[in-house]
C-alpha cells in the first residue's frame, strides 16, 4: 500500500498527465513489478468545474478500474482505457509502450566491498519465491532447496550493512544477488530470515532488557562503527524468537528514535502512527506526566522502570563525547568513495524506450500472486524454472546483437554543466529550412524592393525544399552600396554631354519634381491622336 494515497490500494502512485480530452494515470503494481497507464475521460477539458470529480479523484478511479479490469486483461498489458462510467473500452499490449522503469544496476566491483562480502554471491536465478513479503521484499530460497519452507533466506535492501562486523542485535547481509545473464551485476542481497512480524503489526509483552539491548545497539553503531540508523522506528524492529531478543532492520538519530518509539509503543499515541524523525522534537516527551501505558500495552515492568531507564541513557550520551564526525569512532567504517553520478542518462530509463532502441533489459515482471501455478517453482526472475533457459538464452542474444551494433543514436542527452549544446552535423539526405534574416534597411533610403508575388512564391517554395538562389549581381561602379542597395550620384550635366544626352542639369542635393500630367477634354485627347 501507497503510505502518502492509501486510496490506491494495493497500486502505488507514479505520475498523473492532464490531456484535453483524457487523464494519464501511471501507477506501480508491486505484485506484478510493473507500471500500467490508466487512460480516463476528462470532459473538463483544462478548465473543468470546480467540483469535477474525474478531475478532483482521477488517480483513486483510475486504482479502481484496474482492479476491476486486471484479471480480464492479458498479463502483458501496459495500458487500459475506461470510459465514464468505468466499463473497459481498450487494453494495449505493446511492449514499446511500456513505462515499467529498469534499474541500472551496477558491477559488482563498483561497490568496492572487502572480499569476505564480494565473494558470497548467488545468482537471481538460483532463488525460488517462496512468499511475497511486501514492497521490494520477497521470502526466497537457496538452492537446492526446491520445495518451499519457511526455513530459508530472505531478500530485501538496507543500507550501511554490508561493511558493519557481526552483531547479534543487528540483521546482517548474507549474500549478494547477481545477475544471471551477465553474472557481474548487483541486483539485490539477502539477509537471514527471522520468522517474526516488525513492532508495528505485532505488540508482544514487552521486555526492559530488550530496551536496555536496543540502547546498547544503538551505542555501539554511533560510538563504535560512526554509524547514525536514522530510521529506528517499529516497523525495523523485530523480535528473534530463537534468542529471545530485539532486532534491528533495515540500516539507514538514533537516540532521539529509540525515545519516540518506546513512548509510541507504550502510550500509542495516534499522533506518531506515521512520524518522521525530522518532524518530532524530543523534548516533547520528556516529560513523566505524558508516559500513561495503553490499556492494551502488555509491559513485564513498571512504566517508570522503562522510563528511567531510558532518561538515564538520554543523560549518559548526552554527557559524553560527542562525535563530530564518523572517522572519530575506533572501529568505524572505512566507506569507499561515492560513485560519481551521471548527470545525463546514457539510456533511456524504461523498459520501453530500451526495446526500442534494441537494447538489454533486465527482466522484473512475475505473474500476479493470484495467478501462480503451485505445480511450478517460480524463480525470483519472475518466471517459472522450466521458461528460464530460453529466456536466458534470448537476453543473451539480445545482448550480442546490440554489442555488435555499437552504441545507439540516443534521442536526447542532459548537458554536463558548463557543456555547450553540440553543434547537430546536416547531411544531405536530411531536409534542412534555412532561416534568412530580413537585411537591414537605411531609414533614409526607403523599404526595399518589394519582389512580384509570383516571384516571392517560387523564391519560398525553392527555400522550403533546401535550395539557395544565388545573389544577384550589383553594378558597384561609381557607387556606394547601403542597406543593400547601390546608390549613385544624379546625373550632372557634364556626365550627360559624356554620354550624349545632354539636357537641363539637375543638382544631386535637389530633389526631382515630378512633371502633373496636363488636363485636357475628350475632344482634345482624340485631336491629339488623330
Amino acid at each position: 500500500m501507497d503510505p502518502l494515497n492509501p486510496d490506491l490500494g494495493r497500486f502505488f502512485f507514479s505520475s498523473h498527465a492532464v490531456c484535453r480530452d483524457t487523464h494519464v494515470v501511471h501507477l506501480y503494481d508491486p505484485d506484478t513489478r510493473r507500471n500500467v497507464h490508466v487512460t480516463l475521460p476528462n470532459p473538463g477539458g483544462f478548465d473543468p468545474p470546480p467540483d469535477d470529480p474525474l478531475f478532483l479523484a482521477p488517480d483513486k478511479d483510475a486504482a479502481d478500474a484496474l482492479t476491476e479490469h486486471n484479471h480480464h486483461v492479458p498479463p502483458e498489458t501496459v495500458g487500459i482505457e475506461v470510459d465514464e462510467t468505468g466499463r473497459l473500452v481498450s487494453f494495449d499490449t505493446d511492449p514499446k509502450q511500456d513505462t515499467t522503469e529498469g534499474t541500472d544496476h551496477l558491477l559488482l566491483e563498483q561497490y568496492q566491498l572487502p572480499p569476505p562480502i564480494a565473494n558470497k554471491t548467488v545468482l537471481r536465478s538460483e532463488l525460488t519465491e517462496i512468499r511475497r513479503f511486501t514492497t521490494g521484499v520477497d521470502v526466497v530460497a537457496y538452492p537446492p532447496s526446491l520445495s518451499p519452507s519457511r526455513r530459508n533466506k530472505n531478500r530485501y535492501v538496507f543500507k550501511y550493512a554490508t561493511s558493519l562486523p557481526g552483531h547479534p542485535d543487528m540483521v546482517l547481509l548474507d549474500q549478494i544477488v547477481l545477475d544471471e545473464v551477465t553474472k557481474s551485476r548487483v541486483v539485490g542481497f539477502t539477509i537471514k530470515y527471522i520468522p517474526s512480524e516488525t513492532l508495528d503489526k505485532h505488540r508482544p509483552l514487552f521486555k526492559l532488557r530488550w530496551l536496555k539491548q536496543l540502547m546498547q545497539t544503538v551505542d555501539d553503531l554511533n560510538l563504535k562503527y560512526g554509524i547514525i540508523h536514522q530510521d529506528i522506528a517499529h516497523r525495523n524492529l523485530i523480535i528473534d524468537p530463537n534468542r529471545d531478543s530485539i532486532v534491528l532492520i533495515d540500516f539507514n538519530l538514533a537516540c532521539r528514535g529509540v525515545l519516540v518509539s518506546l513512548y509510541e509503543f507504550i502510550t500509542r499515541d495516534p499522533a506518531l502512527q506515521e512520524y518522521a524523525l525530522n518532524m518530532v522534537d524530543d523534548k516533547n516527551f520528556m516529560d513523566p506526566a505524558k508516559w500513561v501505558k495503553h490499556p492494551d500495552v502488555e509491559l513485564d515492568d513498571e512504566v517508570a522502570e522503562f522510563y528511567f531507564e531510558l532518561m538515564a541513557w538520554v543523560r549518559r550520551r548526552r554527557a559524553g563525547k560527542q562525535l563530530k564526525h564518523y572517522t572519530e569512532a575506533p572501529e568505524h567504517v572505512d566507506w569507499p568513495d561515492v560513485l560519481e553520478i551521471r548527470k545525463g542518462r546514457e539510456f533511456p530509463f524504461t523498459l520501453g524506450g530500451r526495446r526500442t532502441l534494441g537494447l538489454p533489459y533486465l527482466h522484473w515482471k512475475r505473474p500476479s500472486s493470484s495467478n501462480i501455478d503451485p505445480t511450478r517453482r517460480l524463480l525470483a526472475t519472475g518466471r517459472y524454472a522450466d521458461e528460464e533457459a530460453a529466456a536466458q538464452k534470448a537476453a543473451a542474444e539480445v545482448i550480442a546483437a546490440a554489442k555488435a551494433a555499437g552504441p545507439p543514436i540516443l534521442p536526447w542527452r542532459a548537458a554536463e554543466p558548463g557543456e555547450l549544446a553540440p553543434i547537430i552535423p546536416w547531411s544531405p539526405g536530411q531536409v534542412f529550412v534555412p532561416v534568412v534574416p530580413p537585411k537591414a534597411v537605411d531609414a533614409k533610403v526607403g523599404p526595399s524592393v518589394v519582389r512580384p508575388r509570383q516571384e516571392r512564391e517560387e523564391w519560398g517554395a525553392e527555400v522550403s525544399r533546401g535550395v539557395q538562389r544565388p545573389q544577384r549581381k550589383r553594378k558597384e561602379e561609381g557607387g556606394v552600396e547601403v542597406g543593400g542597395r547601390v546608390l549613385r550620384p544624379r546625373p550632372t550635366e557634364k556626365r550627360k554631354e559624356a554620354r550624349g544626352d545632354a539636357g537641363p542639369v539637375i543638382a544631386a542635393d535637389k530633389p526631382v519634381k515630378k512633371q502633373r500630367a496636363s488636363k485636357r477634354s475628350g475632344a482634345a485627347l482624340l485631336s491629339a491622336m488623330a
